[in-house]
């Protein structure tokens, strides 16, 4: 098989260093893709009334600087991870990351420095990895309102389920993309056939799923310019948007 690889959904950082991502790409014929820091490194997620401290300051910012250094390599795209401190998106940063899980502490979506932060993403059309809560990723989509790209990974699966998802029309928007990451076949195969396969980003949430088996869903399910698209043409697509605006 000769079309690039490109891994949409993967985890990096100083806990989770490159050296073992890049030996499963390497094993999986993966030339490269989308990092994003391990949750660990970004807040406290077993304390629920957690908010923001001085030292996760300091770690998001060490390992925003080491995905930042990785880029230096081809086919590279570090997104940015943001949590309460609403920090200012330095360039370099192909996109977003915007994570939490049911009780896991909250986002202040009420601060003005998070609706800054909301003009920001959307004045530079930078596409956001949304993993949140059902409630949340409604608000969150209707709040960016087709402005920029909201990615929903693992098919939905933990956003409140494919099927939910399905059912209210979120996946109806041109606006609002998936993964694959750790998804079912029937999800994948379902979006391709109601939707088409030009908003299904290829992932492995790695370290949590393999990335050469996540690989062979979608080798399995898909063949010619479908597989091509899926496995690294759409994001290219999607970042060169992002790059002509200045992101």
């Amino acid at each position: 098989m000769d079309d690039l690889v490109l891994d949409s959904h993967a985890h990096c950082g100083l806990t989770v260093p490159f050296q073992g991502l890049c030996a499963e790409w390497d094993t999986g014929e993966i030339e490269g893709g989308v990092l994003f820091s391990p949750v660990e490194e970004i807040y406290d997620r077993d304390d629920p009334r957690f908010t923001d401290s001085t030292d996760y300051q300091k770690s998001r910012r060490r390992v925003h600087k080491y995905l930042l250094d990785v880029a230096m390599r081809e086919h590279i795209y570090p997104f940015f991870f943001v949590w309460n401190d609403f920090a200012s998106i330095p360039e370099g940063f192909a996109g977003v990351k915007w994570h939490r899980h049911p009780n896991e502490p909250d986002y202040r979506y009420d601060s003005p420095e998070c609706a800054r932060l909301l003009e920001e993403i959307c004045a530079r059309q930078l596409p956001v990895v949304l993993e949140e809560e059902f409630s949340n990723t409604l608000a969150f989509i209707m709040r960016v309102a087709e402005r920029t790209t909201v990615i929903i990974p693992h098919m939905g699966g933990l956003s409140g389920g494919y099927d939910r998802l399905k059912s209210i029309g979120v996946f109806s928007s041109k606006s609002v993309w998936v993964d694959t990451a750790l998804a079912g076949v029937s999800e994948i195969r379902d979006f391709a056939e109601t939707y088409g396969t030009e908003r299904i980003l290829f992932g492995s949430d790695y370290p949590f799923g393999n990335p050469p088996q996540e690989k062979e869903k979608i080798l399995d399910l898909f063949t010619g310019s479908d597989r091509s698209a899926i496995l690294s043409g759409n994001l290219q697509r999607l970042l060169s948007v992002t790059a002509e605006t200045g992101g």
